[in-house]
């Protein structure tokens, strides 16, 4: 019967175009979504030092944070499909000019490192080199009975130099970590929120850190 093959055939066709549309389906989601996480700027103004007063001088800031951004994987099977990405640069380098303008007479930030003849020009009388040197992002997917979490920790790592007309004055390494758990959301976007809040408590962190190392050193206040 000709309308039992047309309905035959026509139903074939549903069926290839549901399985299509399934397969694509089941590759978006094996794809996962890539989630933008934000980086506040993080300036620590409690900065504990032996000084009551602040690091004499003028002095070039340079600031170089590119190796604190990147794209991260949870650990485990949970939301692995998915991919948290940041960008903290940015922050990273607000976040040391706010710090140190707390600490210091006068910084005047640099797009590149001077030399000394750019230095004296400026009538400064040194250079402050920042240089982001490492970022370790850990995301993993708490399971729980009604919903799940996500927890991230945040570990960076940056080092720093001064330098006067007459020398090298400090050179240093120091780290700060973070950590935080929020919901994991309806599709694990939930893990943005979460290392943004680690990325902010570390930032915290090795600012304080930093400030500390250079407000309480001798050499740096006494060159």
């Amino acid at each position: 019967m000709p309308g039992a093959e047309n309905k035959l055939a026509h139903k074939g066709t549903d069926m290839k175009s549901m399985k299509i549309i399934l397969s694509l389906t089941s590759a978006s989601v094996m794809a996962g979504c890539t989630y933008n996480s934000t980086a506040p700027v993080s300036a620590s103004y409690d900065v504990y030092s032996n000084y009551s007063d602040k690091i004499p001088g003028r002095y070039a800031l340079h600031i170089e944070g590119e190796e604190f951004s990147g794209d991260f994987k949870p650990q485990g099977y949970n939301c692995s499909f998915h991919t948290f990405s940041q960008d903290a640069s940015g922050a990273f380098s607000q976040s040391v000019v706010k710090t140190f303008e707390n600490l210091i007479d006068y910084v005047e930030p640099v797009e590149y490192p001077l030399d000394r003849n750019d230095i004296t020009m400026r009538g400064l009388d040194g250079q402050i080199i920042v240089k982001a040197e490492d970022m370790d992002v850990r995301i993993r997917v708490i399971p729980g009975f009604w919903s799940s979490e996500i927890e991230a920790d945040v570990d960076l790592a940056a080092n720093m130099t001064v330098d006067s007309m007459n020398g090298r004055l400090l050179g240093t390494t120091v780290s700060g970590d973070g950590d935080a758990i929020t919901g994991a959301g309806s599709a694990c976007d939930g893990g943005a929120e979460a290392m943004s809040l680690a990325t902010s408590d570390a930032l915290e962190e090795l600012m304080q850190r930093l400030g500390e190392r250079i407000t309480n050193s001798p050499r740096v206040r006494g060159h």
